[in-house]
């Protein structure tokens, strides 16, 4: 079975590919980011690697290895996934800590450098499968949802300062002019919001998941969406540990000879979701549930950092949430769950 891998590198106008064929690059081209460029050129590759496999009398196999860079892939998943090409996503850092020393960097070295990772990376890597109509388009509501409410906190949040540093006039006519802007985009988040939830109604797995996962006390709708979302609807990890180690949650220990450090989360996590956690726990810890207990047990009789208490419950709720979804189960204060792992 003969092995070709493609690398790409994608900007926003254009994407350039590497085409590795055992040690050898057979092809390296610029193509437009563009539905037809991309159709074009993977009708190209296809044709060249056909012909090669032909004269080798061999079976082939023909693999595509990409950053996730956000909507600029979109295009290029599209057309792979109309073609039947296999495709990988893979993370941006993971590829950057996997080449060691470099110098020098440009759009064609990165792409070799991405097809190198996929080569050398291949029994790791997990073939990126298309979300459906329906998640994909919730997806795009929940992130348009997000900027809604950023806007809205930046013109809301600096009233502090401007009553400290403006004068009285100058803060009546900001609010005024503010004013009809913060209603607007309340009334837009609503209606996004409605339409987020229709979505989810349309769709029974996704239905049930989304109440499974607020029985989960810090769970509310908004935390329940965002995880339904950067989850593919809790089928992207495999157990607890590992959405916990994406959220930024989980404690890793930092061990050198003598040197034994305390554990402590890593920086690289999903930013966005870790702050959804972390409301989520603060409100938890405010009510009268097992969480609550939980974090007043680790700072009174522990006496626990209320930083690491609150991490722990942060923990505790994304294992929680995880086993509830495996087990098709709605939280229950005194059940014990599997899959917690």
């Amino acid at each position: 079975m003969l092995k070709f891998t493609i690398g790409a590198d994608i900007s926003k106008d254009k994407i350039n590919f590497a085409l590795r064929f055992l040690n050898d690059y057979l092809l390296e081209k610029e193509v437009e980011n563009t539905t037809s460029a991309l159709n074009k050129f993977i009708k190209e590759v296809q044709s060249l690697v056909k012909s090669i496999a032909k004269e080798k009398k061999s079976e082939y196999t023909i693999e595509f290895i990409m950053e996730h860079t956000g909507i600029y892939g979109n295009l290029l998943i599209e057309c792979l996934a109309g073609h039947k090409v296999l495709m990988y996503i893979v993370a941006g850092l993971e590829i950057k800590n996997s080449t060691g020393i470099s110098r020098g960097k440009n759009d064609k070295i990165d792409a070799k450098r991405i097809a190198d990772y996929g080569v050398r990376f291949a029994d790791k890597l997990k073939p990126y499968t298309l979300c459906d109509q329906t998640l994909s388009e919730l997806k795009g509501l929940n992130t348009l949802r997000t900027q809604m409410v950023r806007i809205k906190a930046q013109l809301t949040q600096a009233n502090d300062d401007i009553k400290k540093f403006q004068s009285k006039e100058l803060q009546k006519k900001s609010d005024k002019l503010k004013k009809p802007v913060v209603n607007e985009l309340d009334q837009a988040i609503e209606k996004i919001e409605a339409q987020m939830l229709e979505l989810i109604k349309s769709d029974e797995s996704i239905y049930e998941n989304y109440k499974i996962a607020q029985s989960v006390p810090g769970v509310g709708k908004i935390v329940a969406v965002a995880f339904i979302c950067a989850t593919n609807n809790f089928t992207k990890f495999e157990s607890a540990k590992a959405l916990g180690s994406y959220c930024g949650v989980v404690p890793f220990g930092k061990e050198s000879g003598r040197y034994k450090g305390k554990d402590k989360v890593s920086p690289i996590a999903n930013k966005a979701l870790k702050t959804l956690l972390h409301l989520g726990a603060v409100a938890s810890i405010g009510g009268n549930n097992p969480f609550a207990v939980y974090y007043k047990r680790k700072v009174t009789e522990d006496k626990k950092n209320k930083m690491l208490a609150l991490n722990n419950v942060r923990n505790k709720i994304v294992k929680t949430m995880f086993a509830c979804i495996k087990n098709k189960t709605k939280y229950k204060a005194d059940y014990s769950f599997s899959f917690a792992a």
